[in-house]
């Protein structure tokens, strides 16, 4: 049988249910998209554990332009943001070039476990106040060290920076944009780093490109259920996202 983008079509037509799966609950609660993907492809073996990260690349980075740049007002929220981003950028940079000399099983397991017990509390008392002005001048940049070193080291810098916009207590559509535009910073400089050490390279880039197609349809019919979800049901939604991201990276340090 013929292949397609070097896979054969069962296995492209998995792919890309994966992947838009992915995309659907990223459009519900802006995240989430690379840890389900990843998780539906090593659980059906459908490619390598190099391959399926760099399959992830590319929907990564188009999606989060997606989010940041078509959602109204992301200037302000790059205003309201900009410390964080500052920081978090080199700090993405410095923690590429610890990794080779660190073992990241102990990190997945800390951090795993104060996620899940951060989303379940959240959960569990959901009426917690916002943080004040004067603590977020130092739980941003915290946010933005503490996601950049670990995303350098293990891709995932994601849950100190989601942990950090839980505790504003943010619309839901300024959530999502807030997201985006954050991840954004991290996907561009990241997906060069992949290039340059070669786990993206010529011959799975194109089958990357291609995932962004059903990507993005994936969004697009998460922000149609996300339209129709009011605040509360979105933030359980987005705190059950956080908890399995903990879970899952437990399961990483342990397996």
């Amino acid at each position: 049988m013929l292949d397609i983008l070097g896979q054969p079509p069962a296995t492209l037509a998995l792919l890309a249910l994966a992947i838009f799966m992915g995309g659907t609950v990223k459009g519900i609660a802006g995240i989430g998209l690379p840890i389900l993907t990843m998780s539906i492809i090593f659980t059906l073996d459908l490619l390598p554990a190099k391959d399926t990260i760099a399959f992830v690349v590319m929907p990564i980075l188009v999606t989060n332009v997606w989010q940041a740049v078509r959602s109204r007002g992301w200037t302000l929220t790059a205003k309201e943001h900009w410390l964080l981003i500052l920081i978090f950028v080199p700090c993405l940079y410095l923690g590429s070039k610890l990794l080779a000399g660190m073992d990241t099983k102990g990190v997945f397991l800390v951090l795993g476990c104060i996620v899940a017990a951060f989303a379940a509390s959240n959960m569990w008392k959901p009426d917690m106040e916002p943080l004040s002005p004067k603590t977020r001048l130092w739980a941003g940049p915290l946010a933005g060290v503490t996601g950049g070193l670990l995303g350098g080291l293990s891709t995932v810098w994601g849950p100190p920076i989601i942990m950090y916009l839980v505790m504003l207590r943010l619309p839901k559509d300024i959530w999502v944009r807030s997201v985006g535009l954050i991840y954004l910073t991290g996907a561009i400089p990241l997906a060069g780093f992949y290039w340059a050490n070669g786990v993206l390279n010529p011959s799975n880039i194109y089958l990357s490109t291609a995932a962004c197609l059903p990507g993005i349809i994936g969004v697009l019919v998460g922000e149609k259920i996300r339209k129709r979800i009011n605040e509360d049901a979105f933030r359980r939604a987005m705190l059950i996202c956080l908890f399995l991201i903990g879970l899952n990276l437990i399961r990483r340090a342990v397996f």
